[in-house]
C-alpha cells in the first residue's frame, strides 16, 4: 500500500510524464523554457506533512527542475498547503496601495466616482479566483480581508477611519461581506452546474441527490453532500457549493437567469444581515 509521504512512484511519473511532453515539443518543433521563470516544480501536500515530504528530483537531461513553496498559475498564487495565504497577502497589499493611491486623490472624487474606481480597480481583488483560495484561509486571514473591505466602504461613503461598519453600510454601497461574497461566488457555480453551462472541472465537483430518497418538490434542485473529514475538505469547492445550496430557500432554486439569481441571493443575504444575523467579519 502506498503511503502518502512516499513520493518516489509521484516523482517517476512525473519524470516520464515530463520528458513525454519535452519530446512533443521537439517533434512539433516547438520550444520549451526550461528556466526558473517558466518551469516550476511544487509539491502539495497537508501543512502537517510538509516537514517529512523529500524534494522531488525531476529532471529534462542533466537539468534539474527546481521545486518551489509557491507557483503563479493564470494570476493566482498556489501555495504548497493550499493555503490561499500568499493569495490574500498579495490581494491585500495590492488593494490597500490603490486604496492610499485614491485618498491621495480623493478631493477630485464624488461618493459616485469613489465607488465606481473601487468596483473597477480594487473588487476584482477579492473576486479573482476566491472559490479556490478563500474557502481554506485561516479566521486571522479571513478577518485582514474584511478589515480590508472596511476601509475601502469608509473610503466609498466618506466616514473616518474608524468608523463601525454597519448593515446599512454593505446596503449603502451595495456590497456584501467578503465571506458572503464568497458564498454568492460559490452558488453561482452551481447554477452554472445545474444549467449545464459550467466547463469541465466544475461539473465533475458535484452531484445531484438521490430523487428517491427525497420526496419534496425540491428533490430536484438538491445536491448531493460529500463526506469529508479533514478541513481541507471540508473548505473545498465540493463540499461548499452542495452545503450552501441545499441551505437555500426553494423560491431561489427555480429556472431564472443569472443576473436574476444573482439579485436574488445578494437580497437573500441582506436580508439575513438585517434580521440580526451579521457577518462575525464585520467590525
Amino acid at each position: 500500500m502506498l503511503m502518502i509521504h512516499d513520493i518516489k512512484p509521484i516523482e517517476i511519473q512525473l519524470n516520464r510524464d515530463f520528458q513525454n511532453v519535452c519530446n512533443w515539443f521537439l517533434d512539433n518543433k516547438l520550444s520549451i523554457h526550461l528556466g526558473e521563470d517558466k518551469t516550476k516544480c511544487i509539491l502539495f501536500t497537508p501543512k502537517y506533512k510538509k516537514n517529512i515530504i523529500k524534494v522531488l528530483n525531476i529532471f529534462h537531461n542533466n537539468l534539474q527542475i527546481k521545486q518551489f513553496s509557491s507557483v503563479t498559475y493564470l494570476g493566482c498564487i498556489l501555495d504548497e498547503a493550499m493555503s490561499g495565504e500568499e493569495m490574500a497577502s498579495y490581494g491585500i497589499r495590492k488593494i490597500n496601495n490603490k486604496l492610499n493611491f485614491l485618498y491621495r486623490k480623493q478631493t477630485f472624487f464624488s461618493r459616485f466616482v469613489r465607488r465606481m474606481l473601487c468596483n473597477a480597480i480594487i473588487q476584482p481583488h477579492f473576486d479573482y479566483a476566491c472559490t479556490s483560495w478563500y474557502l481554506n484561509l485561516s479566521k486571522y486571514f479571513k478577518n485582514k480581508l474584511q478589515v480590508t473591505q472596511n476601509k475601502c466602504i469608509r473610503f466609498c461613503l466618506q466616514k473616518h477611519s474608524r468608523t463601525h461598519i454597519s448593515t446599512e453600510d454593505f446596503i449603502a454601497i451595495n456590497w456584501l461581506p467578503v465571506a458572503t461574497r464568497v458564498m454568492q461566488m460559490v452558488l453561482c457555480n452551481v447554477y452554472h452546474f445545474l444549467r449545464k453551462t459550467c466547463p469541465i472541472f466544475i461539473a465533475q465537483l458535484f452531484f445531484l441527490a438521490d430523487h428517491n430518497s427525497i420526496s419534496t418538490r425540491s428533490s430536484s434542485l438538491r445536491l448531493m453532500q460529500p463526506k469529508r473529514k479533514t478541513n481541507a475538505g471540508l473548505n473545498s469547492l465540493s463540499y461548499a457549493g452542495p452545503s450552501y445550496w441545499n441551505k437555500l430557500p426553494y423560491v431561489l432554486k427555480v429556472p431564472m437567469s443569472l443576473i436574476s439569481f444573482k439579485h436574488s441571493i445578494k437580497k437573500h443575504f441582506f436580508d439575513q444581515m438585517k434580521n440580526g444575523k451579521e457577518s462575525v467579519f464585520n467590525y
